[in-house]
């Protein structure tokens, strides 16, 4: 199962989480939000994110793992590369239980 990084309901929960109420970067945190995907996918050596699929009428990204893209999403939303590695080091400790292929 996939979820569609693109859906409007992905980018509110973003905002939501950074409480951020206008919509004039929109197209940005969306950008941002697709790059923060796909380096989790990175990291995870995965094609899908993992996902919550117990109920039957919904399939939900893994709170970790949404809230490790919230952090990166953030990073670069604020843009201090100073900060960024740490966010990075968070986003990635929320991620590692989910990753494969890790090797020994």
């Amino acid at each position: 199962m996939s979820i569609d990084i693109n859906d409007i309901d992905e980018l509110a929960e973003v905002k939501l989480a950074l409480r951020i109420t206008h919509s004039d970067d929109d197209d940005l945190l969306q950008r941002l939000l697709q790059s923060a995907t796909r380096e989790c996918l990175r990291f995870l050596n995965s094609t899908e994110l993992p996902v919550d699929d117990s109920t039957a009428d919904t399939v939900d990204i893994l709170p970790d793992i949404f809230n490790g893209i919230v952090l990166m999403v953030q990073a670069d939303y604020e843009g201090d590369p100073t900060k960024r590695d740490i966010y990075r080091r968070s986003a990635e400790s929320l991620w590692t239980p989910y990753r494969s292929e890790m090797g020994v």
